[in-house]
């Protein structure tokens, strides 16, 4: 048998590299502690100070120090990182299921009580229990929804009662998949605010059919119910199709006798969701041209005389003005267009 050995040199330096690795040598934080402190003694024997110092390593003259220290003292496990567990622990109170329901039953009976005056009513009856206690029960309680947090509350009780909706017997959402292909089957409505005078106001009634884009338009002092009433019934009395439905957004002129006259007149009333001016587009749309086009010209202040001059813009707008969507058409034209490739169909012209 041959014994195999090795030299002395190699020996003391395996057995080296096993104590260095025992004493954390082999640490990466322990390295690059130490090349710092390598670094830190090269800097400070070309005579550099600690700002430049700090600025160059990022280590502070303190720390620094201490390194030090506790490498002589500890040799290279003192530059492993401690702990930075606390050496006292708070220890876990607990209390007893009788105090949890005490303080349970105080706080639904005074919800805007926090530890403190539910401590005081208990050292009052003489229960023996520290403010700091009552306070983490509370939150033992809120974390698990028994009682609610004062925040909450007050902020729940600040909003008040949630407001009614109002009751609509005959309006609805439209229906998912609901697509106008004929004129009438959806009609827009809107109203504009205007102010043609220092200090006056008007409001402009808009409609606009999307098959065809024919419009009609109003204008009065106010915005109210039984005005969109009248509008509607106008509307129905000049368009030269049946309407069948009508689209209008969640304002107070489009309820009660506006609605009770789409229900007269057998028309669908369609309600936007609230905020949502997009899906009435094409009325808003026409809005701004009633704008840029009729509203910039000169104009009278006195409701008849505006509503006179804004009847001969929509003969315009509906026989002459043409339509880059209708392919250049005016809409009466396109309405016509469309009835003479269908057929003859029964109307009445605006």
């Amino acid at each position: 048998m041959q014994l195999i050995t090795v030299g002395k040199g190699v020996w003391r330096g395996a057995s080296k590299a096993v104590q260095l690795e025992a004493a954390g040598a082999g640490d990466v934080t322990v390295r690059e502690r130490l090349g710092k402190l390598r670094l830190i003694e090269a800097l400070k024997e070309r005579g550099a100070g600690w700002p430049e110092i700090t600025d160059l390593v990022s280590v502070s003259r303190a720390t620094y120090y201490r390194w030090k220290r506790t490498l002589k003292r500890e040799g290279l496990k003192g530059l492993k990182p401690k702990s930075r567990r606390p050496k006292r622990l708070r220890r876990k109170v607990h209390f007893t299921p009788e105090l949890l329901i005490t303080i349970e039953q105080l706080r639904k009976q005074n919800p805007t009580w926090g530890r403190w005056p539910v401590w005081l009513t208990l050292t009052r009856q003489g229960v023996r229990v520290s403010e700091r206690t009552v306070g983490r029960i509370l939150a033992h309680l809120e974390a698990r929804g028994r009682v609610e947090a004062v925040a909450s509350f007050l902020a729940r009780a600040r909003r008040g009662k949630p407001k009614r909706r109002p009751k609509r017997p005959h309006a609805r959402r439209k229906p998912k998949g609901y697509q106008p292909t004929n004129p009438g089957d959806l009609i827009e409505l809107d109203t504009l605010t205007l102010t043609l005078a220092p200090g006056e106001t008007s409001k402009h009634f808009s409609a606009i059919d999307l098959a065809t884009r024919y419009s009609l338009a109003a204008v009065h002092t106010r915005a109210t119910a039984s005005l969109a009433a009248s509008f509607l019934t106008e509307l129905v009395t000049h368009a030269p199709f049946p309407i069948r439905a009508i689209q209008v957004d969640g304002g107070s002129e489009f309820m009660n006798e506006f609605e009770l006259a789409c229900q007269r007149h057998h028309i669908q009333l369609f309600v936007l969701p609230p905020h949502s001016p997009k899906l009435n587009g094409h009325v808003e749309r026409l809005q701004r041209t009633y704008r840029d086009e009729f509203y910039t010209r000169p104009l009278p202040t006195r409701i008849p005389e505006l509503q006179a001059e804004l009847d001969a813009y929509l003969n315009y707008y509906n026989h002459h003005r043409p339509h880059q969507a209708l392919a250049g058409l005016a809409p009466l034209e396109y309405l016509a267009k469309i009835q003479t490739e269908s057929g003859p169909q029964p109307s009445h012209m605006y």
